[in-house]
């Protein structure tokens, strides 16, 4: 099949569309979450934080406020159980809304001692006024971990698929239809899935040891045509990454 200039415009046009019609998408996943908290000792919390992204506001200034690395901090909890998280909701909603930002969650819980320990040593690194020591309490237990000393620890893995739902890869495959085959080829149970303010689509999976998934990342290469990418795939994994919990922001990109 030859395609020509006209096909390859109208499939781009298509595409810019499809982005535009869902370029504010409200994400709600407070009715989700209860299933995620796994709280078994009074020392673990999950962690939430609102950050105004600087891509969801190009033209705000990043000299007022709470700037860095990528947006404004505006405020942060640790939830311990589903109660505590459904009496935060209206303010977290609030400031949301009116800062055009999201509210994010950690998909793995972390430990009150651990954190508070590990802050005290980050903070060691930098002057007082460095935005890194003033704002350590909310990059510490925000950090994502992974490696030979957390085997066995912060086992829940986002699949981030930057894709529109109707999107197709270079072999005309749909790309979310695919990704859900593949789970399900694989026996992996996702614990949520949701659709992120810029279309996309956000799976968590349980375990980033498990045998089955670690031979289905492989697979995503495929959807870049072979093509290893990294973060920048078209599919890929975030090991111990922070969910979207609640946003209803006018956004540019994925």
């Amino acid at each position: 099949m030859k395609i020509t200039k006209k096909d390859i415009r109208y499939m781009v046009n298509e595409s810019i569309k499809q982005l535009l019609s869902e370029a504010q998408i409200v994400v709600d996943n407070f009715d989700k979450i209860e299933q995620l908290l796994d709280i078994s000792s009074p020392d673990d919390f999950f962690f939430v934080q609102i950050i105004k992204r600087k891509k969801d506001n190009p033209t705000s200034d990043t000299r007022i406020g709470n700037y860095h690395a990528g947006g404004w901090y505006l405020d942060s909890f640790r939830v311990s159980s589903s109660d505590e998280l459904k009496a935060l909701k209206p303010k977290i909603v609030q400031i949301c809304n009116a800062n055009n930002a999201r509210a994010y969650m950690t998909i793995n819980k972390r430990s009150h001692k651990e954190t508070d320990s590990y802050i005290h040593v980050y903070r060691k690194q930098f002057r007082p006024t460095d935005a890194r020591y003033i704002h350590a309490g909310e990059i510490v237990p925000g950090q994502a971990k992974d490696g030979a000393n957390w085997r066995g620890l912060r086992k829940r893995v986002l699949i981030d698929v930057d894709a529109p739902k109707t999107a197709t890869d270079s072999r005309g495959m749909n790309i979310w239809n695919t990704v859900r085959f593949l789970l399900k080829n694989f026996n992996i149970t996702p614990l949520a899935e949701y659709e992120t303010p810029s279309g996309g689509l956000h799976i968590i999976v349980p375990d980033k040891e498990d045998k089955n998934f670690i031979k289905m990342k492989q697979l995503f290469n495929d959807f870049d045509g072979g093509v290893y990418k990294g973060r920048f795939a078209t599919v890929h994994p975030s090991i111990d990454a922070k969910m979207i919990l609640y946003s209803n922001v006018k956004t540019a990109g994925y």
